[in-house]
């Protein structure tokens, strides 16, 4: 049985980073629809708005990292393909490119010190403002001290992100992706606790605050003495904020950005002008299909320090071969996926429980299904071309993003939530695929000659 297993996940080309990776994912798929039925339980209509409006506007941190999570890793992972990790996770090789990946970590923490502190009082405030203003039932809600508190635990949780994925950059990708499994079995685990517990809106506190926990005592048991040596190392040679990694930043930041208008505006916008009980289904129906395209980023995520090191050598047979897989492997989970969502939708519908009426009607939720199928693609290719240090999506994002933006509020305000729907899935369809693949073709030439 075991040698059929693995065999299986070789077909489709599972390594045990993907694995943990998928495990996760698949944990947190699963859990999160076991979550959908607590709340529907335990939390009101009004209260499940919140819930979910709460989790669109802590990711706004968006706004404040300007995309250098996602940086981290290929910068690591260029320098330290010129080096060897000892058994006890120490640095060897180069002092030069020692020196370098020194110099990164300090840049990195010095970073994330200060907009961490920035999100946290802009966001707590932020937020504060905006339940205020536009919910009448906000009185009726006991929300402040639970988002207080989220807020505060998200921008701890910000604060330890970096060096969680400086280890992820230096081709530890199963070890992260194992901390990633466990993270989310415990904060589900928080997650339910806290409902059964009549804890209500602090579930995601509780949820960040063991991510929070857990984040620490990996960073401080397994990798402790490999962060001393890059702290006490001399930076003789340093890197160029810049001129080594601006000139790259500014353009992954925008694409992060527009990615907050194209996938988290519509929880906001909903809870603004439709009230919290539509932003509600909206909430729960994108937490589903979320789900769903986490589990088939696995296949990609985890590819980036290979595909990184791949390009520093030039070795692009090989790059291309893995992405060809991923592509394809990551295409069939994310349809399989959808059809049991779709079908489990159905199943509410036809016995006509009264759970189903807490998502989306099946039919938004279809048309939004296959929006998230296309954005798994243009997520492959993005990454792909990320991987050369190159930014080409840039118009591509600040295009979409503000077609989404316009159409979410436009639609949100005078048509609702089917117009907000149908106005996404036909930019994404029609405009951001077809501009993507354009991009993706040309671009491939071009960096490889």
């Amino acid at each position: 049985m075991s040698s059929l297993i693995r065999a299986l996940f070789k077909c489709v080309g599972i390594d045990r980073a993907i694995a943990y990776s998928s495990a996760g994912r698949i944990i947190q798929a699963a859990g999160g629809a076991l979550t959908v039925f607590f709340i529907a339980a335990r939390l009101s209509g009004v209260e499940q708005g919140y819930y979910y409006t709460f989790g669109s506007i802590i990711a706004l941190q968006i706004f404040f990292e300007l995309g250098l999570g996602g940086i981290i890793v290929q910068y690591v992972a260029y320098e330290v393909a010129q080096l060897e990790i000892g058994p006890d996770n120490n640095l060897e090789g180069d002092s030069m490119y020692l020196s370098r990946l020194s110099s990164l970590f300090r840049l990195f923490f010095k970073w994330y010190l200060i907009v961490a502190f920035l999100f946290l009082l802009a966001v707590s405030c932020g937020g504060i403002w905006f339940f205020n203003h536009n919910s009448s039932s906000s009185a009726e809600v006991n929300w402040k001290v639970p988002w207080l508190l989220l807020s505060l635990t998200s921008a701890l949780n910000l604060l330890i992100s970096p060096a969680i994925v400086f280890v992820e950059g230096l081709g530890k990708v199963k070890e992260v992706a194992r901390l990633r499994m466990i993270t989310q079995t415990v904060s589900i685990l928080c997650v339910w606790a806290t409902i059964l517990l009549d804890g209500k809106l602090y579930a995601p506190s509780a949820a960040t605050g063991a991510t929070l926990l857990l984040g620490v005592v990996f960073i401080n048991r397994h990798f402790r003495a490999l962060f001393s040596q890059l702290y006490h190392t001399a930076t003789s040679r340093t890197f160029s904020y810049y001129k080594e990694i601006f000139p790259y930043q500014w353009r992954i930041a925008l694409s992060w950005i527009s990615g907050y208008f194209i996938f988290q505006l519509f929880n906001p916008v909903l809870f603004a002008y439709c009230g919290a009980d539509v932003a509600g289904q909206m909430g729960m129906t994108l937490a589903a299909l979320n789900g769903i395209l986490s589990l088939t980023l696995s296949w990609t995520s985890t590819k980036i320090p290979f595909w990184s090191g791949f390009i520093a050598r030039e070795e692009y047979d090989c790059l291309n071969r893995s992405y060809s897989e991923t592509l394809k492997n990551s295409s069939i989970v994310c349809m399989a996926c959808l059809f049991v969502f779709w079908s489990f939708l159905a199943v509410l519908d036809y016995y006509d429980f009264s759970f189903y009426g807490r998502f989306l009607p099946i039919g938004l939720s279809i048309i939004l299904g296959l929006a998230i199928f296309f954005n798994n693609i243009i997520n492959i290719w993005a990454t792909y071309l990320r991987c050369h240090k190159r930014e080409p999506f840039l118009i591509q994002a600040l295009v979409v993003g503000t077609l989404c933006a316009v159409s979410t509020i436009l639609c949100g305000k005078y048509i609702g939530v089917r117009g907000v729907v149908i106005g996404f899935t036909s930019i994404v369809v029609l405009i951001s695929f077809p501009l993507s693949y354009h991009i993706f073709k040309s671009k491939c030439k071009e960096y490889h000659g």
